[in-house]
């Protein structure tokens, strides 16, 4: 990941006030913290010797920072119905890949009936 994608996380999550900087760790070491563990399937415990914390430290972060990226969820993850064109969806060639998408479509019917 380069740098520049990193501190715009990190100003994304400090604008939307999902995070903060704590007087121990910075919001910069709380996000590498969690890609590192996500990314590299790193343990806590391997962090914590990175870091110089205790695993229960990494283990309240890693926490804090996963629920902040999950609210996240509305800006980053886009409602297939507007992506999917309608040639595409229309054609018999990728039938197949959107077997499920029917059923998909009548449940979000179903949730804008309700």
């Amino acid at each position: 990941m380069k740098p520049v994608v990193l501190y715009n996380l990190c100003d994304v999550l400090t604008s939307c006030d999902l995070l903060r900087s704590t007087q121990n760790v910075s919001i910069r070491e709380q996000v590498i913290m969690l890609f590192q563990i996500i990314g590299r399937n790193q343990r806590f415990h391997f962090i914590g010797s990175i870091y110089y914390r205790f695993v229960e430290t990494i283990h309240r972060y890693f926490r804090i920072i996963l629920k902040a990226v999950l609210k996240l969820y509305k800006y980053l993850i886009k409602d297939p119905r507007a992506i999917v064109l309608a040639e595409i969806m229309n054609n018999r060639r990728f039938y197949l890949y959107f077997k499920v998408w029917e059923q998909y479509q009548y449940f979000y019917t179903l949730i804008d009936y309700i």
